[in-house]
């Protein structure tokens, strides 16, 4: 299983998405970070409210209760990783993941 850490500056990015979303009822919601394998961004992580995840995904871990899925073809690769969820500016990000409202990007760090 892989190891999963979140660094504090992610951790404070995070919870105040997490609060701004609370703030109104209409953009609250599950949330969610994925891993995925993308083709644009890579293995980026990814906040989503309300995301339905798809089978055979992977819980590696939790962040205050925020599960974190891997997809299943990337489960073999990440299995004794230990990973650092961690955060950058990016003010001009159009990635569809919550933080991006922030002016901010998840990362992901391989130790």
């Amino acid at each position: 299983m892989a190891e999963l850490h979140v660094s504090e500056s992610a951790a404070a990015v995070i919870r105040q998405v997490r609060q701004a979303r609370q703030a109104t009822n209409a953009r609250g919601g599950a949330l969610t970070i994925t891993i995925d394998g993308g083709c644009c961004e890579g293995t980026a992580p990814h906040l989503y409210a309300d995301y339905v995840v798809p089978a055979g995904c992977i819980e590696i871990g939790r962040f205050d209760d925020i599960p974190v899925f891997l997809p299943p073809q990337l489960g073999a690769q990440y299995a004794s990783a230990h990973l650092t969820i961690d955060v950058v500016d990016d003010p001009a990000s159009d990635a569809m993941s919550l933080e991006t409202e922030l002016g901010k990007r998840l990362v992901l760090r391989h130790a």
